[in-house]
């Protein structure tokens, strides 16, 4: 009963926040918040230990600091801030039921044969990269029985290493993500594109640095018949991320808007083309996943509502009005963000309570650094915490679909890449940042 009641909560919340888009109705607006804040009672019950103790202790914060300032409105109204992610989080497990339900996703676990190991590393890395970048984590779950079938231990990890890594440099630009989503939402007027764009670099970065760390050995012909295996879903998902970046330039939506809005679309029309034998699973697939997405959202509302107290701190606005770039220089700025959110994230603290307290402070005054490498600054340090640290999904979803212990995912080599490619993104971000205030960004 209390599953169903809460998949028909957030179900709401995401009719409500589609025709808000449309039209304010603050009627309706109020009845979203309402229905969100039922629902978050009941996914407090259903959470994780970690994820409740942390999300209590974070509104907790929230309140103690809008007690101390006398600004309980601030609560709501990051309460409030929180309510569009009831719709995009939906939409993003509508669109992984649609796509996991296609042909396409069967051939290409079919096609393996003739692969090494380098091979199956490579393999493994871009499809979670290229499938994650849409399905999100629920990519590894898809590959990993097909490409560790028979293998033994040191190559399962091998392997659920490479597909954490894949789902990681997915979280750099993919729109999908809740990472792009969240920052954007702390650092408002920057266009996704933009922020994709940045980002789609650092990716690039990662593959050559696991190039050389992971498969050295690797001929550029047998990456090339490694990629070729993958052909079957490059097209549907350009179509899939150019309709919703389409959306966000033509309509002047939010990156959040555009994937509430446009996914479901497309999934419905896809799921018509499929017929009404699969149109059942995914719909009921779609439902039950509501149900679960209580870590999720409560982690999205707590780090929503701090973040909207901290920025609203009186200390935080004079702190952005008084500092300039010439105190604290922009490069050296995206440097303290970055690594400070990195140790926060291995230390086990979800990387939106940090850019929740970080960003906010960074967003608000002119520090010499553009608003889009801002936020690329934030997904970076949350994207590289997600390629290896055991206390993220992506990590520990690998971890249990390839059947090997949390605790094993890192490694020396796992360290050099993450070393490397935090000291390689910083000065990736230095130069975009530079080349922004070049072309005049704010």
């Amino acid at each position: 009963m209390m599953p169903t009641i809460s998949a028909l909560l957030i179900g709401t919340v995401w009719l409500i926040e589609v025709i808000r888009v449309f039209t304010p109705a603050p009627t309706l607006a109020a009845i979203g918040l309402a229905c969100l804040g039922v629902y978050a009672a009941l996914a407090l019950a259903r959470a994780s230990r970690h994820i409740a103790i942390l999300f209590l202790l974070v509104i907790g914060a929230a309140v103690g600091i809008a007690a101390w300032q006398h600004g309980f409105p601030t609560l709501l109204a990051g309460f409030a801030k929180a309510q569009i992610f009831g719709a995009f989080l939906p939409s993003v497990l509508l669109l992984r039921a649609t796509a996991e339900a296609s042909p396409r996703i069967q051939r290409v676990r079919e096609d393996l044969g003739g692969l090494d190991a380098n091979g199956a590393r490579s393999w493994t890395q871009y499809g979670s990269h290229l499938l994650g970048a849409v399905l999100n984590v629920g990519a590894v779950a898809i590959l990993a029985p097909v490409v560790a079938r028979g293998a033994d231990t040191a190559t399962r990890l091998e392997l659920a290493r490479s597909a954490a890594r894949g789902v990681g440099g997915a979280v750099m630009w993919s729109p999908f993500f809740v990472s792009i989503a969240f920052i954007s939402q702390l650092v408002p007027g920057v266009a996704m594109w933009q922020t994709m764009l940045v980002g789609t670099g650092l990716a690039i970065l990662g593959f050559i640095l696991s190039h050389a760390l992971f498969t050295p050995g690797m001929r550029a012909r047998d990456l090339r018949l490694s990629l070729a295996r993958l052909g079957p879903i490059l097209g549907p998902m350009s179509i899939v991320i150019g309709a919703v970046v389409a959306a966000s330039l033509a309509l002047r939506w939010s990156g959040l808007q555009a994937v509430a809005i446009v996914v479901p679309a497309m999934c419905v029309a896809y799921i018509a083309f499929l017929g009404p034998a699969k149109a059942g699973g995914i719909a009921r697939r779609t439902v039950a996943s509501f149900a679960r997405l209580s870590d999720e959202l409560l982690i999205v509302v707590g780090a929503t509502i701090l973040g909207a107290v901290v920025a609203s701190l009186p200390a935080v606005q004079q702190l952005g009005a008084e500092v300039t770039p010439e105190m604290v220089a922009g490069p050296l700025l995206i440097a303290a963000l970055v690594l400070v959110l990195l140790v926060l994230g291995q230390l086990g603290l979800h990387p939106m309570i940090g850019a929740s307290i970080v960003i906010p402070v960074v967003a608000a005054g002119d520090f010499g650094v553009c608003r889009v490498a801002l936020v690329n600054a934030g997904v970076f340090a949350w994207a590289l915490n997600a390629s290896v640290s055991m206390w993220t999904l992506p990590v520990a979803v690998a971890a249990s679909a390839f059947e090997v212990p949390a605790a094993r995912m890192f490694s020396r080599r796992t360290f050099a890449y993450l070393v490397l490619h935090a000291a390689g993104g910083l000065l990736y971000l230095a130069a975009a940042n530079a080349t922004l205030r070049a072309l005049g960004c704010t």
